[in-house]
């Protein structure tokens, strides 16, 4: 069966985008850097101007390539993951779920025969996310023969 993955981060193209943009940025002020730099011209406002762009666009640069948030759901045959603000980072494996109650916006796994709970708080996604996640965990409690029930 296939992932379901929830992330409300920019799209790959976008990152592209300003991958290109940022790196283009970066470029243009560390040539000006670097040219104030060998005319030992530190006090110009052109070499701090472009110490400062070249400085945000190498966060940018990073926040766009190595610093990308995690997905926010990720539900997957093995495991569900799921990374809500204002939650814990949440890590449930299917094979220890004996039972689930599906509620309007959460979700409760019953894990190790019941014994312990986690619950799922689904109220930050978008609705159609929303509805998503819950027909991917039906559709894998009824795969992998899991009792569930509606709250």
């Amino acid at each position: 069966m296939e992932e379901l993955r929830i992330s409300y981060a920019t799209t790959k193209n976008q990152r592209m985008t300003n991958v290109v943009i940022f790196s283009y940025f970066t470029l243009f002020g560390l040539y000006f850097v670097i040219t104030q730099a060998l005319i030992s011209n530190y006090k110009s406002l052109i070499f701090i101007g472009s110490a400062i762009l070249s400085l945000l666009a190498i966060i940018l640069l990073l926040k766009n390539t190595l610093w990308l948030p995690a997905p926010l759901v990720n539900i997957s045959n093995e495991k569900i993951e799921a990374n809500l603000s204002g939650q814990k980072k949440i890590l449930i494996d299917w094979a220890t779920v004996s039972n689930i109650n599906i509620g309007q916006s959460y979700i409760v796994f019953f894990t190790n025969g019941g014994q312990k709970q986690r619950k799922l708080e689904l109220a930050e996604l978008k609705y159609n996310d929303l509805l998503a996640v819950k027909s991917k965990v039906i559709e894998l409690c009824e795969h992998k023969n899991i009792s569930y029930r509606n709250d």
